[in-house]
């Protein structure tokens, strides 16, 4: 097997995933690198997809006036908004806007059924194989990360 051609067809296959969420994200807000970060951290924080400013802070590695300048920004945009805490009236929390929120879970299931579509069309054995194989692979990575780390 030749890795060159490997290598290859990886390329390839993530070009298209780009160029595929690239066409699913237009009608999105248009999001930069540094956009795509901060929605990933508040989206995987927890189950109501929040995080506390401050903790918001401390991932950006920014003062809390640059963040709260960045949240601004988002609420213009509706992309994130202000939720005071419940519990703490002092403790302020980002979360996705919810128009936002509905847009990004329409993509997330439209990606989710073309995802069984390629599974169903590879069939049962290839589509096992396939998640092995992609499983092996992100181990490996981790395992060359933390190796990476350790040095």
């Amino acid at each position: 097997m030749d890795s060159k051609n490997v290598l290859t067809l990886l390329g390839d296959l993530l070009d298209l995933f780009r160029k595929e969420l690239m066409n699913e994200l237009k009608d999105l807000p248009p999001l930069r690198q540094k956009d795509f970060q901060v929605l990933e951290y508040i989206w995987t924080a927890n189950p109501e997809h929040s995080v506390r400013m401050s903790d918001l802070t401390q991932f950006m590695e920014v003062s809390p006036a640059a963040t709260s300048q960045l949240i601004n920004s988002y609420e213009m945009q509706e992309i994130a908004q202000r939720v005071r805490s419940t519990e703490d009236r002092r403790a302020n929390f980002v979360q996705i806007h919810p128009t936002l929120l509905k847009k990004i879970e329409k993509k997330m299931d439209d990606l989710n059924d073309r995802t069984a579509a390629l599974l169903e069309y590879l069939g049962p054995e290839d589509a096992e194989a396939l998640e092995r194989i992609l499983k092996k692979t992100v181990e490996w990575n981790d395992a060359q990360a933390d190796e990476a780390d350790t040095e």
